[in-house]
Formats: structure tokens, C-alpha cells, sequence
């Protein structure tokens, strides 16, 4: 979680700093600090799923008037802590760097 936090506040930093002062190198940073807090979301899922896997016997064994189903459960539902805040954090990014897009000069291409 703690990887997960730092690479949620880079990511609210460099899109703040987008909308701010909209520059296409901006904007790839966060994007790119947004891709990284995503898969940090991803891992971490990843990691307390299998934390769960790992665990549910040795906590059966202790609590046998529970059921393996039970068990693993709430295991998923804990394990969905990472997902609630990465995807928090990316939800409010992409506000942010639209606003930028929004605050954008319109360019258009000319051949």
C-alpha cells in the first residue's frame, strides 16, 4: 500500500501540475505516473489474494466453526482495499487532467 500511496499522490501531483499549465510533456507524465499507480493497484490485489491463499488454512485450523468459503470471503473482500484507493486516485487524476485538456489552446494540424 505504502508503494501504492506514493505513486497515487506523484500521480495527483503531475496531473494538478497538467492543469495547471497544460504542456503535452506534462501530460505524458502523468499519464505515465498513472499507468504506474494502476499496475501498483494490480500488484498489490495480486498480493493480498495470494496473502489470503496462503493464510486460510492456518486460520481455519484456529477458527474450525468457520467455513472455508467464509474464510475466503472475506479474505477477497479485504483484499480489494488497494483496488478502492488506487482506482480512487485514478478516477480523480484523469478529472484533473481533463480539466487541463479543457484549459488546452485549441491547435489543429495542418498538412
Amino acid at each position: 500500500m505504502w508503494f501504492l500511496l506514493v505513486f497515487g499522490v506523484m500521480t495527483l501531483v503531475s496531473a494538478a501540475r497538467f492543469a495547471a499549465r497544460p504542456e503535452s510533456t506534462r501530460l505524458r507524465l502523468a499519464g505515465a505516473l498513472g499507468l504506474a499507480t494502476l499496475f501498483t493497484t494490480l500488484t498489490a490485489i495480486c498480493a493480498d489474494l495470494a496473502a489470503v491463499g496462503h493464510q486460510a488454512p492456518n486460520y481455519l485450523s484456529r477458527h474450525p466453526e468457520l467455513s472455508l468459503s467464509s474464510v475466503l470471503l472475506q479474505g477477497a473482500a479485504e483484499s480489494m482495499s488497494p483496488a478502492i484507493v488506487g482506482f480512487t486516485i485514478m478516477s480523480l487524476a484523469s478529472l484533473v487532467v481533463a480539466l487541463g485538456i479543457h484549459r488546452a489552446p485549441y491547435t489543429t494540424a495542418e498538412s
